[in-house]
């Protein structure tokens, strides 16, 4: 993530994910970052038996045992990035699996409100992942 004088500013809400995780992953000392806003490197796209997909950030975290662990992190239900239900259970599918080939963890970040604002994001995520079987998610972040 290199700094090139001013960067572009984000277009929408998963954008501002991106640069807000970004900027935290970098002080908490993680390396290698790379997010899905403007200026900065994109992730590469992570190939799957179903289907190929792009997280919104990747990143190494350098753990006290002295290997390093991935970080992958992806919007889910935010404007900008995906919504439809079906894309985000392959989306996060494939980044689980990853992140446990990897010996990483799996973040998802999702508004607070959703389904017309009546719904929490949170709780939304959290039944999608238990219905397919994704037990070990790193964090689920809401914004």
């Amino acid at each position: 993530m290199r700094h090139q004088g001013k960067r572009p500013a984000p277009r929408n809400a998963h954008e501002r994910a991106c640069v807000l995780f970004a900027a935290y992953f970098r002080l908490m000392g993680c390396t290698g970052i790379y997010t899905d806003a403007p200026g900065y490197r994109k992730p590469e796209v992570i190939l799957g038996a179903q289907a190929n997909h792009a997280p919104a950030l990747t990143c190494w975290r350098n753990c006290p045992s002295g290997q390093r662990s991935a970080v992958i992190l992806d919007t889910a239900m935010m404007e900008g990035g995906s919504t439809d239900i079906a894309e985000i259970v392959s989306r996060l599918q494939l980044f689980y699996s990853a992140a446990r080939e990897l010996h990483g963890e799996l973040h998802v970040v999702v508004p607070l409100l959703v389904f017309k604002k009546r719904t929490p994001g949170e709780r939304v995520i959290r039944r999608v992942l238990r219905r397919n079987g994704m037990k070990a998610v790193a964090r689920i972040w809401t914004l």
